[in-house]
């Protein structure tokens, strides 16, 4: 079935690198426009749940204004921390009459399972230690041990911190994934300086992450700028902890 579009601006409406916020589906989204063409994201970061409307845009992405995340306007995939799950996009089409915008097809838009994994499946993995075992196997004996950051996030969801008994993704622990030639580097932070569970988290990390495959060495770089506040939390994290 076809999807509806909606028309939601005029054809000159928006200048080059303008931005207007419009409805989808009755969903916030946001329109913006890069040189010639026109793109329609959900108005949500996943990180925080907060607005992306004044989120500089660069490069084909948008940056959340608030911690950081950064998203592909083509894709809606999160392309750094502390984002670890997708927004979605809307298909965008210019008429005679003016820009309209609806939802894409399922297929156009399926990348956050196979790509970054949604926490739903990132849950399932954790919670299966033997399933992830058996799928890393078989990608090793494939011969494919390209991982993306979902792998690698989804790894790290293992890790608990001991005192709030919440994984260190959805604390907002980690800032940064890196990783290439069989090595991973992890920017992290810890709730606090002299948090005594400090040394085990790290500990931790490091050996989940030496667990994937095709990877021999991981690091782990803790900092503390910018300090760790609550508001990194997922909403998981704060429900879990009764934080309203």
């Amino acid at each position: 079935m076809t999807a509806t579009m909606e028309l939601v601006a005029a054809i000159d409406e928006l200048p080059v690198g303008a931005r207007k916020s419009i409805f989808v589906d009755d969903l916030p989204a946001l329109l913006i426009r890069v040189a010639d063409e026109y793109f329609a994201i959900e108005d949500v970061c996943s990180h925080d749940g907060q607005p992306l409307t004044d989120g500089p845009v660069q490069a084909g992405q948008i940056t959340c204004p608030r911690h950081g995340a950064r998203f592909d306007l083509r894709t809606g995939k999160p392309m750094c921390m502390p984002a670890t799950s997708g927004i979605a996009v809307f298909a965008v089409e210019c008429r005679e009459d003016g820009i309209y915008a609806g939802p894409k097809a399922a297929a156009e838009t399926s990348f956050s399972a196979a790509a970054v994994g949604s926490t739903t499946a990132a849950t399932a993995t954790v919670s299966n230690p033997s399933a992830a075992s058996a799928v890393a196997r078989e990608a090793q004996a494939n011969g494919d041990v390209d991982l993306d950051d979902g792998a690698i996030i989804d790894a790290l969801r293992q890790v608990i911190d001991p005192e709030l008994m919440i994984n260190i993704v959805d604390l907002g622990l980690v800032y940064a994934v890196n990783h290439g030639e069989k090595k991973i580097q992890i920017d992290m932070t810890l709730t606090s300086p002299a948090c005594p569970a400090g040394p085990q988290i790290v500990q931790q990390a490091k050996m989940v992450l030496e667990k994937l495959p095709g990877i021999e060495e991981a690091q782990i770089k803790l900092t503390m700028t910018p300090p760790w506040t609550p508001d990194r939390m997922t909403d998981e994290a704060r429900d879990q902890l009764g934080i309203f």
